[in-house]
């Protein structure tokens, strides 16, 4: 075998080995790019409790569609009701979203519910909990099921006034209240 030949298979098998491993980072940028598109069309429907901003005691029922994608035919079924409601209307059960489902659920779409005062009977509110199963589909009609277990003691110690508050509009409230006193006592 001369000089020629030699290089030429040796090149070729660089050219071999370089297409065999391009073929192999091709194949997971394929792979890469399918997840991606995948994470883009999928619904991530949260619920969750939030304590209000300005009353540390409200507690407000949330649920939230956290993913890029669409959910359609969105089915609640609560398996544990909270026990301890202030006024039967404001059930869960009784909130049209729980009796007839939501159609859509957009993207970063979000529905807040009141749901109970920590202000009358806070241990028995504390100490209970909510079940619910939430169904629903995405675009391509794959199903979703998942079970949320909500207890309102898991957000305690959350959305504590503080002095001056620490959003925007607190601060402008806080600042405000400021100046009213100053004006107050110039008077």
């Amino acid at each position: 075998m001369d000089l020629n030949q030699a290089l030429t298979l040796l090149f070729s098998g660089i050219v071999a080995i370089s297409t065999v491993v391009y073929a192999v980072l091709t194949l997971k940028l394929v792979k890469e790019t399918r997840a991606s598109r995948l994470i883009q069309i999928t619904p991530d429907v949260q619920l969750y409790f939030e304590k209000a901003e300005t009353e540390p005691h409200f507690v407000y029922f949330i649920i939230e569609n956290f993913g890029l994608g669409i959910a359609s035919d969105i089915k609640f079924k609560i398996i544990k009701d909270f026990n301890k409601y202030d006024i039967e209307k404001l059930r869960l059960s009784n909130m049209g979203s729980f009796k007839h489902g939501i159609r859509h659920f957009y993207q970063k779409q979000r529905f807040k519910y009141f749901f109970t005062s920590l202000l009358e009977n806070y241990e028995d509110k504390i100490n209970d909990w909510l079940e619910i199963e939430v169904s629903y589909r995405d675009i391509n009609n794959k199903k979703y099921h998942r079970n949320f277990c909500l207890r309102i003691d898991e957000i305690l110690g959350t959305g504590k006034m503080l002095n001056p508050p620490d959003s925007y509009i607190g601060k402008i409230w806080f600042e405000l209240s400021e100046i009213k006193k100053i004006l107050k006592k110039d008077q």
